[in-house]
């Protein structure tokens, strides 16, 4: 299992934290006095390892997207579009992370805001590894011929953006059932009928072989995840 020197592992203790706690007591009752007070750190303590509390909550949504990869299966034989619904049926149960991923992605849009570079890498990330999955399945005949897949690839990340915000509206949104048959309708499939699987099945392992993730944390997420 992979060692972090004192000050990554003490960041990552916070990091774990703030998890905690924007999971537990909701965006709006979080404070960075509860972070604190969760990672047995002071308020002071935490600027030494983040240089503004934007820069710490940035950090949180790529800690919890490495967190997500790390505990998935790799190996299982699925697709990203069924990949996306189970994030939204989990993101069902942590109202308090979703809003701060949708305020975080609002502020963001400014270039200099610290979560900026992360949020546009995450999007390429996700638009690869959908526009090459919808090229094979198109190439392989078990979809419809798509003529832009990287259209629909932004459509169906579109999808579960949108929804989240709809779902914070109205929690009674499906939002993985919404996810998973508009993915199927955007790619030409019946809504109700389960997506075929590519005679090389996709798996998380190798969409991340394709397109790596670099998370700033320092986070590895080929490996497991020790203490959870």
């Amino acid at each position: 299992m992979r060692r972090y020197p004192k000050g990554s592992a003490k960041r990552l203790e916070i990091l774990d934290a703030a998890l905690e706690v924007f999971t537990t007591e909701g965006y709006r009752a979080t404070s960075l006095r509860g972070i604190a007070e969760r990672a047995h750190i002071t308020p002071a303590g935490i600027m030494h390892y983040f240089d503004s509390k934007e820069q710490l909550l940035s950090t949180v949504l790529q800690h919890r997207d490495a967190l997500d990869v790390r505990r998935s299966d790799l190996d299982a034989q699925t697709n990203p579009v069924e990949s996306l619904a189970q994030i939204m049926d989990s993101n069902m149960k942590v109202p308090g992370l979703v809003t701060l991923y949708l305020t975080i992605a609002a502020a963001a849009v400014d270039p200099h805001h610290p979560a900026h570079d992360y949020l546009e890498r995450r999007y390429h990330l996700l638009s690869g590894w959908l526009t090459s999955w919808i090229t094979e399945m198109s190439q392989a005949g078990l979809v419809p011929q798509v003529v832009y897949p990287a259209g629909v690839a932004t459509a169906i990340v579109a999808q579960a953006d949108g929804i989240q915000f709809q779902w914070l509206l109205d929690p009674s949104v499906d939002m993985g059932m919404h996810v998973r048959r508009g993915g199927r309708r955007l790619l030409g499939l019946p809504y109700d009928k389960p997506i075929p699987q590519l005679p090389t099945p996709w798996t998380m392992r190798r969409a991340l072989q394709q397109y790596p993730v670099t998370m700033v944390t320092g986070e590895r997420v080929d490996e497991p995840v020790p203490g959870h």
